[in-house]
Formats: C-alpha cells, structure tokens, sequence
C-alpha cells in the first residue's frame, strides 16, 4: 500500500468539503483510513485507491491513519482550515527572505496555523524525482522553514488566518520564468489555437535536439548563470540595498532565456505533468496566481483566452468550477533598455487589460491590482506585502463574504465637454486621493494621436485636458510599461489602469 506524497505530518485538510485521500496497491486489498472519530474504508481496484473522509469543521487537529490490515502509516500534528494553491510564476516565486525586509519576516514568520507543502520541482519524473518527493512533505511555518516559501502566498495566508481565524495551508506551486502554457494538458492547449502556438512554437525551438545535447546546452548555462550570480552577490556584499539598474550595468544581465529541450521547465505541458498533477485531487478552498510576464511580450492579445483554459484545466481537475480563482494584475516595469528606447512597447498594459477582461467575465475571480508597486529596472518588485494583502482583500470579500473594500476606482465612461473629457468610475462614490501630482492621463481627439493630458478631481469624476487635443474623446490612464500611477481611490486601493478606446495601442 503507497499514499500519494502529498499526505504528510503537519498537512492542512480542507474544511467543508469532502476530503479525498488516495494512492495505490495490490488489487483486492481493502483500505481504511481514520482521522479524529471519522473511520472510512475502500477497496484498491486497478492498483489504486481513493476513499473520501466526509466534510469536517475547521480548527480540528488529530492523526490521519491509513491501513490496509497488514501495514499502517499514520501522519501527525494533522489540522482542517482552508487550503489555498499558489501557482504562477517567479514574482509568486519569490521567497520570503528575498522579499523587502525578508530577514526581518522570516525572523518572524512562526505561525502554527499556517503550512505549506512544495511540490518537488523539477519539469519530468525519474527515479530522482521519485525519491525527492518520498523525503517532501508539509511544513509548519516557522523561521528554519519559511525561507524558500512564496512571500505573496505567506502575506496572503497571514491576512486571512489572521481576518478568519482558521489554520490556513498553501500548496507552494510556481516557478519563475514560465508562461501561462506550461501550466496546462497539451490536450487544454490543443483546444485554441493560442495553445496550439505555444506547442508549435516551441517545439520550432527544440528542433532535433536530443535530451544530451539539452543537459550540455544547460550545463553550459548553468555556467554562465552561476558567474553572473557570483557578480551580483559580490556587489551586495558591498552595498545590500544597491539598485537593479546598477546590478545590470556593472554585472550584466541576467542571463536569459536558457536553452529550449523537451525536458525543459518552459516547454508547454511539463510543468503541468510534473507539479500540478501530482498534487490533484488535495481539496483546496481555491486558487492564487501571479504570471503573465513572460506572455506580455509576443502573446498579450491571446492572455484571455489562455486564462479562460487556465482556470477550467484547474477547476476540471480538482472538480469543482466554482472554486475560486484570484489573481494578480501586472505591475510597472520597464528595463533601463525600454526606458532608452522610448518605452514603445504597450504589451503590458494591453495584458494587464487582458487580466481585467478575465476578472470580469469568468464567475468567482477576483484581481488584486498593483499598478502602483512596480520598480524600474526589476521586473521582480520586492514588497510581496502589499501583494499578498490586496489578495487577501479579494478573497475577503469575495469568498469570505466580510464587510470590505476590495477594489479601488474602475473606468466606467467618459463623456466629451468641448475641450475636455470627464471620467466616471465604480468604487469612486466616496471620491480619490493622490499621491504626489495627478500624472498618468493621457486624452486624444478623433486621430487617436494622445498626449499627456492635464487632470483634475472633480467629486467622483477625472476631468482631462490638453491643449494639443482640443475636442478630446478617448481616453486613457497608466497605459504604459513603466511610468506614474498616482489615482487611488479614498479606500487606499489604487485605480486600474484604462484605456476608453479599445482600438488604440
């Protein structure tokens, strides 16, 4: 008798829900599993078996035992809460003592009621992968664990246990650097033609390569990237708080992308083999993810669509299409490179508009904006906290049902008065606040050539102007890589990026 790996000591069960447990056997043999006084038993049929402890309250704590008469395992220190998977890629990777004031954090991260488990990761299974995730199991957080956890997922996690009450474990599933597509079936894929891209254009990029000529390709640049990393840490050493922009101009770039190969971590559908489906069908209360980077720069028209099947593969697979899905909104960024070509690329802000669409036309999502929180010249912003609380805000709200404001001011129209435009929002009614000066509007006449325009608060409505469009009647705001972000709502929750012509880029 096996159980699948994901079942350790320390595990968060899902309260409310039917809990599936499973794993594998001889034929005929007949399991039972226990937790607390709840006993269920199942028959192995086809060298598997699943059995379903039936729904439990949260905050219940005992050992979760597994039999088939002639041997038992039985997990300790086992908790119900609510268990929440956090996938992406590596600004939801980004760990906990790389985040701002990460040692601080780590330092004081021992909280009991708050676990997690770390899918081996690693893009295809062998007998190495077999034995790493024998040894794997769930942690407990607390300073020697918390340290290579997601910040965003440990902020989120925080919030909410700290708001609801209840344990709270976090399925710790990313890996930087990956697009939207390694996280689905190439049959998902299969079923757009974006998907179908994505498979096509990588597999263009592997050619003939055999998996030798992939290993010595990445052992040569896994080289270069070690001798990179050295630059960089030598740097810190001297001064820790030195910026990106000096990192990339004394120690190079990092490099990027690494070599393609089928059994690479980019290559469509592995990671989904690899990580995601091992840990299906563990009962969660939802989804978190933060990606969309590496899609921003080729694919941002196409983001929608690919989230669309994103969120029905997850749903499908853990069978539940209510469960909920909250997301991140793309920051700021731009390189010093885009800054010294002029900043002509829109891909961001027309993928940041493609994350919106998303959150307003698939059921029970939620986004969590912060066009604020960027940094120039690091693509990975380090305050995870304020990430990680806007999170917990939509889960709040959205799924938790409290008494909170979880969205700052959202473009509803706008409405031409001669030389001017006026904006109307949602979540305005209560008016703005700003920090610095009212930047980041730009307006357009009929030519939908924009200029940076001049704003103004007018109650719960933006009036813009310029001179050099006269009878102004698009409008947009932080449509940009990189630039101001000034408008927040007086709920504290910044205003979304807009554009108010749809045809514009």
């Amino acid at each position: 008798m096996q159980i699948a790996p994901i079942f350790s000591d320390n595990m968060v069960l899902q309260r409310d829900k039917d809990i599936p447990i499973w794993g594998s056997g001889r034929d005929g043999e007949t399991i039972h599993i226990t937790f607390r006084n709840v006993s269920r038993k199942t028959v192995v049929k086809n060298g598997t078996w699943q059995c379903f402890l039936p729904s439990l309250e949260a905050g219940l704590e005992g050992i979760l035992s597994v039999s088939d008469g002639q041997t038992s395992v039985s997990f300790k220190n086992v908790i119900t809460g609510d268990v929440w998977f956090a996938g992406g890629q590596s600004n939801m990777e980004l760990v906990l003592k790389d985040c701002l004031n990460g040692p601080d954090e780590v330092e004081a991260s021992a909280h009991p009621n708050i676990r997690f488990y770390k899918p081996v990761k690693q893009a295809f299974i062998d007998e190495r992968f077999v034995e790493m995730e024998k040894s794997n199991g769930w942690q407990v957080c607390r300073p020697d664990t918390t340290t290579n956890l997601s910040a965003v997922a440990y902020f989120f996690a925080g919030w909410i246990n700290n708001k609801i009450g209840i344990p709270i474990g976090v399925i710790d599933c990313n890996w930087g650097g990956t697009s939207i597509s390694c996280w689905m079936s190439e049959k998902q894929l299969q079923k757009s033609a974006a998907g179908q891209r994505y498979i096509d254009d990588y597999a263009a990029l592997v050619g003939g390569k055999s998996d030798e000529d992939y290993e010595r390709d990445m052992a040569a640049y896994s080289a270069a990237w070690q001798a990179w990393d050295e630059r960089v840490q030598a740097r810190r050493a001297i001064e820790p708080d030195v910026t990106c922009e000096v990192l990339n101009t004394e120690c190079g770039e990092c490099p990027w992308p690494q070599p393609a190969g089928k059994r690479s971590p980019y290559r469509p559908t592995n990671l989904y083999y690899s990580m995601i489906r091992r840990v299906v069908p563990f009962a969660l209360k939802g989804f978190l993810y933060y990606q969309g980077e590496e899609d921003a720069v080729l694919r941002y028209d196409d983001y929608a669509e690919m989230m669309y099947y994103l969120i029905d593969q997850w749903r499908t697979d853990w069978s539940d299409d209510e469960a909920p899905f909250l997301f991140v909104q793309l920051p700021m960024y731009a390189s010093k490179g885009d800054v010294d070509a002029g900043l002509t690329d829109k891909g961001w802000a027309v993928l940041r508009e493609q994350q919106f669409k998303v959150s307003k036309t698939i059921a029970n999502t939620g986004m969590a904006v912060i066009i604020d929180k960027g940094e120039f010249d690091n693509i990975h912003p380090l305050d995870k906290q304020t990430v990680g609380f806007r999170l917990s805000l939509q889960a709040l709200k959205k799924v938790y049902h409290k008494d909170v404001y979880a969205d700052g001011p959202v473009f509803r129209k706008a409405r031409n008065e001669g030389d001017a435009i006026r904006v109307f929002f949602d979540n305005a009614s209560e008016g703005f606040k700003v920090t610095g000066d009212l930047d980041g509007f730009e307006v357009a006449g009929d030519d939908h050539v924009y200029h940076k325009a001049k704003a103004s608060i007018e109650g719960d409505t933006i009036v813009a102007s310029c001179v050099d469009a006269p009878h102004p009647i698009h409008v947009r705001y932080a449509w940009i890589k990189f630039g101001p972000a000034s408008l927040f709502g007086k709920n504290g929750l910044p205003t979304m990026p807009f554009r108010s012509c749809k045809e514009d880029l």
